[in-house]
């Protein structure tokens, strides 16, 4: 911080004429005298700021800020303070009511959002101080710009979109953004994302404009981090007119190929109406995710292919294509998942909230998938499917209000026990139409001897005989249900513990130790709270 350099005072001297007043006092005290009656101090001075008390403010450019003074003994001098100490003493003219103080310079390179705080207050002639009043200087790189009647920063974009080395862009905590064009970060730039930012992406005017993405690729650095309370947020400036559809923007696209991208961190963080609301490519282990929610994307809502990254707390609300897709030899393990459906979205084609396909050997626990109804349109959509060549398994999780169709495998076979190629396990499965485990075992059987066979440990808790329609009977399953859950609704009444007490924990040591089924426990242990979007718009 440059401090010019600060005007002369003597306090020494004033403190002498003080000491002399005072013994001048006492001996006129005697005479029964006294100035100002009876050698009483004026009324203490204020000091006030003129204008606003918090600025935004460019690197290089000069603090100014203006004070309204009031001193009955007469002005002696304007006090500043910064870092909790005194930073500057500045004489003043005795008799003057404003002043603006200048002296202090915003370094070149301060960095977006970094906050600059003085302090001011005035000192009288008669020694007596003010209250000190705050002034606060935010730095913003960025210049401002109107969309649809709302103030952003407008964020700089380099050459062709692509962010060069050593550049990092930061945006600072609380501050709404708009991006014109795609940005990509390659190796050696960095992009740093503080609580309670928005990022409103430019929606195309025209259909033939191309939807915009922010990349991350071959060893660029990435850090969102927003709070429970104070997510940040990806949206298409379309939402500030209320009019954002699914596919207004592109992705945040993050691709990790040959180990390239290391260390990137997203908590508590939002994307609405992309195309794609989070998908990542190659990522390994050493990276974090937790936190996220993709809201109407126009595809796919979180997904994962290839790689090994681990994520917790994610949810897909009302996607078009597949919540969640796991895909091509993706291996990590997932815990904590919401697949949110309140309505059927696209009617053309099938539609599953959790996919795991190709060669995916992801492992799943504590997913809930909810559905519109099981008396909803009687379309091909899944709660859940296993598909591929893949092993992929899922551990105590819920499907329930969907048309038909709960769990379904196909292209290889589940196999018969929880060793199989693929599995569905300690779950609960319900409220469909038909077809709640859909050629697999996962649903268990009943012998002739009416022994009920449960290899899966799932819902499935007897067998209720019924007219097959065509002068016999046949056995249809009865299946356990869960209060509380259903469409738009994914917390239980009760917490409800997994068959065999079963934590996932024990499957992989990534998964957080618990034994209850699906993703929230319960009212009291709702971590959607705060930051997770419901599908009519409001917030948790």
């Amino acid at each position: 911080m440059k401090t010019i350099t600060k005007k002369v005072t003597y306090r020494k001297f004033f403190l002498s004429l003080a000491i002399a007043g005072i013994m001048i006092s006492c001996s006129s005290d005697d005479d029964g005298g006294g100035d100002n009656g009876g050698g009483e101090n004026p009324n203490a001075p204020t000091l006030s700021i003129t204008g606003d008390s918090t600025v935004f403010i460019k690197p290089g450019e000069t603090v100014s800020v203006t004070v309204t003074l009031n001193a009955p003994g007469g002005n002696q001098q304007l006090l500043v303070y910064a870092n909790d100490g005194i930073l500057e003493e500045v004489a003043l003219d005795n008799d003057i009511t404003t002043f603006t103080y200048t002296n202090q310079t915003i370094p070149e390179g301060a960095e977006e959002g970094t906050i600059f705080e003085y302090e001011f207050a005035l000192e009288d002639d008669a020694n007596q101080v003010s209250t000190r009043a705050a002034f606060t200087a935010n730095v913003a790189v960025y210049d401002p710009v109107d969309i649809d009647g709302q103030s952003l920063f407008n964020i700089d974009i380099p050459e062709n979109g692509i962010v060069p080395d050593g550049k990092n862009i930061i945006l600072s905590a609380d501050r709404d953004y708009y991006l014109s064009e795609s940005l990509s970060f390659t190796n050696g730039s960095s992009l740093t994302i503080r609580e309670g930012a928005t990022i409103y992406v430019k929606t195309p005017v025209e259909v033939t404009d191309p939807t915009l993405s922010i990349s991350m690729v071959s060893g660029a650095g990435l850090s969102i981090i927003g709070t429970a309370t104070n997510p940040v947020v990806i949206t298409p400036s379309s939402s500030i007119a209320g009019t954002a559809e699914p596919g207004d923007w592109n992705r945040l696209f993050l691709d990790g190929s040959s180990g390239s991208l290391t260390g990137v961190i997203i908590q508590y963080f939002r994307s609405e109406y992309a195309t794609d609301g989070l998908r990542a490519d190659n990522m390994d282990d050493t990276n974090t995710f937790e936190y996220i929610q993709s809201y109407k994307s126009g595809g796919e809502g979180i997904y994962f292919t290839n790689g090994n990254v681990n994520a917790k707390y994610i949810v897909a609300t009302n996607s078009k294509a597949e919540g969640f897709r796991f895909g091509d030899s993706y291996s990590g393990n997932v815990q904590f998942g919401l697949a949110i459906m309140s309505e059927r979205i696209d009617l053309e084609d099938d539609s599953y909230e959790v996919v795991i396909r190709d060669q995916s050997s992801a492992k799943l626990a504590n997913f809930t998938a909810v559905g519109p109804g099981q008396d909803t349109e009687d379309e091909d959509v899944y709660a859940y499917r296993l598909r591929g060549t893949g092993n992929g398994r899922v551990y105590n999780s819920i499907a329930a209000s969907f048309f038909r169709r709960g769990v379904r495998v196909s292209d290889d076979p589940a196999g018969g026990t929880l060793a199989g190629p693929k599995v569905f396990a300690y779950g609960y499965v319900f409220d469909l139409n038909s077809q709640h485990f859909r050629d697999n075992p996962f649903g268990g059987s009943r012998e002739v001897s009416g022994t009920i066979l449960n290899p899966f440990f799932n819902n499935v808790t007897s067998y209720e005989e019924v007219d097959d329609g065509m002068g016999g009977t046949e056995f249809v399953p009865i299946y356990d249900k869960i209060a509380g859950i259903g469409t738009n609704d994914f917390i239980p009444d009760a917490t409800v513990t997994a068959k065999e007490n079963h934590d996932p924990s024990t499957v992989d040591a990534f998964f957080t130790s618990v034994t209850f089924v699906g993703a929230v426990e319960n009212a009291e242990n709702d971590w959607t709270v705060g930051w997770v979007k419901n599908p009519d718009g409001t917030i948790r």
